[in-house]
């Protein structure tokens, strides 16, 4: 009767995770993750029935990080926490953040991504919905402010993963976002105001745009 397998399909699985997560997706491999659990490789390929699954369960795995950190209450603001919380992932969690967005891991599983997006939008939009500042505001509008917000987040989120620009504080993010944040809505809500004046419409004429 053979030996029963004292590994399953989590130990591989925490494994792998654990190593992208400190050294890079790059660096995981078959050796890599049987060395992790202090095994031969045998047990991975007897566990996991494909390197496709495997890849699918570490980036379910980042997933569920980054909304773990996105959920943590921080300024009780909910809309602003979830945007320090993606920040501070890729602060926190350089390798796991470059393996979501940035690794053919990710982008190849389309249905994955999808999801993920799908679930980013619902979600924002939930909660610029029960932010009452915003009440006023119809749903394009909210929308309008989502993808500005969600544009700004990401390019401050892959600055420093990829250190573009020097570290930041908790603290100074917070600011940054709630500054940022501010303009954009004030921004949107006066937006039909501000684009009646006679600077903008000149600004608009010379960048070829229309109103």
């Amino acid at each position: 009767m053979p030996a029963k397998n004292k590994y399953n399909a989590r130990d591989v699985i925490d494994a792998a995770f654990q190593i992208v997560r400190t050294q890079g997706v790059e660096k995981c491999s078959a050796r890599a993750i049987a060395s992790e659990m202090k095994s031969s490789t045998m047990p991975i390929y007897s566990c996991i029935k494909s390197m496709k699954e495997l890849e699918e369960a570490i980036v379910k795995k980042g997933i569920d990080l980054l909304i773990e950190y996105q959920m943590q209450e921080r300024t009780g603001i909910s809309v602003l926490d979830m945007g320090i919380g993606y920040i501070l992932f890729a602060k926190n969690e350089k390798h796991l953040f470059r393996m979501l967005f940035f690794t053919e891991a990710a982008q190849k599983d389309i249905d994955l991504s999808r999801r993920m997006r799908e679930y980013a939008i619902s979600v924002s939009m939930e909660k610029l919905d029960s932010f009452s500042p915003l009440d006023e505001l119809s749903h394009e509008q909210k929308m309008d402010i989502l993808y500005k917000m969600w544009t700004f987040n990401h390019g401050l989120a892959v600055m420093l993963s990829n250190a573009i620009i020097d570290d930041l504080s908790e603290e100074q993010i917070i600011r940054i976002l709630m500054d940022t944040g501010l303009y954009i809505m004030t921004g949107v809500r006066d937006r039909d105001e501000l684009y009646k004046q006679d600077i903008v419409k000149e600004l608009l004429q010379k960048a070829g745009l229309k109103r």
